[in-house]
């Protein structure tokens, strides 16, 4: 059986580049937080400047790459993000915090088309560090995220009125737990490319999968999906293993293979949720969501589907036969449809 790394499991979104500057300064505004013997940093998006203006936090969450959000190419800093903040820098302070062991800024010459890594010229350079897989869990995320936005609301810069938290597939787990359980200052959700159940599901889904495509007959599909199980009883033994993987550690696979409905139905605040219909392992359960919705009387939700959209967001153009001829991107558009939907 073919093990895989996590990042085949959630996939990072695509990106969009902009606001190429020489200076990093100019870029973002670089923070430090004590958290034990450890530290979160997060940036700030914008200048010196822009921290004078009061204005409401948006904290977005990536998905689950341990991929650097900064990227230098040709002595140019630039922000890799899957909409373009500065459209909207006018009415929020963007904010995105770094994971743990991960750089904060990668040069393009080891990052390949969808920004992850290529090669590793030398050790220090190598993004899937020890620390980060010591910290690569969801308990640990969801702290940084409280922490981070508990520390911002207290900043005279802050209009703590309005505190948005974005994020999705490995964020939207992330983000579920953070508003759901922790955090009382969040004032709307917005997630988006994620699921319901666990993400050991995808294991299984993936391998009936392969049967469909005539990658495995029958038999072999169901002895892999029987080999999975004796894996996720295994893993559920070692919870917080992380000397024990399975592509990611056993620890990554039982924080982050929580059920993300118990928590949404606990969030009583604004609830905005996206997702592609073409993203085939997400789009099931999110098609169903309402109804779990309505039988618990929930009305806090709004629901945005994307006909024959990726996980990506990436709108697939297909022949007559229905094989995908074209991919265009459409990740501005939906967070054109996230911010007029914070604007009512």
């Amino acid at each position: 059986m073919k093990t895989r790394f996590v990042l085949l499991i959630a996939l990072h979104l695509a990106v969009s580049t902009y606001a190429q500057t020489t200076r990093l300064e100019d870029l973002c505004q670089v923070f430090h937080l004590p958290d034990g013997k450890d530290t979160t940093t997060f940036i700030v998006f914008g200048t010196k400047d822009d921290l004078k203006v009061k204005k409401p936090l948006f904290l977005f969450r990536q998905g689950s790459q341990p991929t650097p959000f900064i990227h230098l190419d040709g002595g140019k800093y630039y922000l890799a993000a899957p909409f373009h903040f500065r459209d909207y820098q006018r009415e929020y302070h963007f904010v995105i915090i770094q994971k743990p062991g991960v750089r904060l800024v990668a040069d393009t010459t080891f990052l390949n088309d969808y920004y992850q890594a290529l090669r590793q010229p030398n050790p220090s350079e190598k993004f899937v560090s020890p620390t980060y897989l010591q910290n690569n869990y969801r308990e640990k995320y969801t702290a940084q995220c409280n922490q981070v936005i508990n520390y911002l609301v207290e900043q005279p810069w802050i209009d703590r009125q309005k505190v948005v938290f974005c994020g999705g597939s490995e964020g939207l787990t992330v983000g579920a737990d953070l508003v759901a359980n922790h955090n009382r200052f969040v004032t709307h959700t917005i997630l988006f490319s994620g699921r319901n159940g666990r993400r050991y599901e995808y294991e299984i889904w993936n391998t009936r999968q392969q049967v469909a495509r005539g990658e495995l007959t029958p038999e072999q599909g169901q002895q892999q999906i029987e080999k999975l199980y004796q894996i996720w009883e295994d893993i559920c033994r070692n919870p917080t293993a992380v000397d024990k993987r399975f592509g990611d550690t056993y620890r990554a696979w039982h924080s982050f293979s929580i059920h993300n409905l118990d928590n949404l139905l606990k969030i009583r605040t604004p609830l905005y949720i996206a997702y592609g219909t073409a993203d085939e392992e997400m789009a099931p359960s999110l098609d169903a969501l309402p109804l779990e919705f309505i039988a618990n009387g929930n009305k806090n939700l709004t629901l945005k589907a994307y006909y024959n959209h990726d996980h990506q967001f990436f709108e697939l153009k297909k022949d007559a036969t229905g094989h995908v001829v074209d991919k265009i991107y459409r990740g501005d558009e939906v967070a054109r449809d996230w911010m007029e939907w914070l604007r009512k």
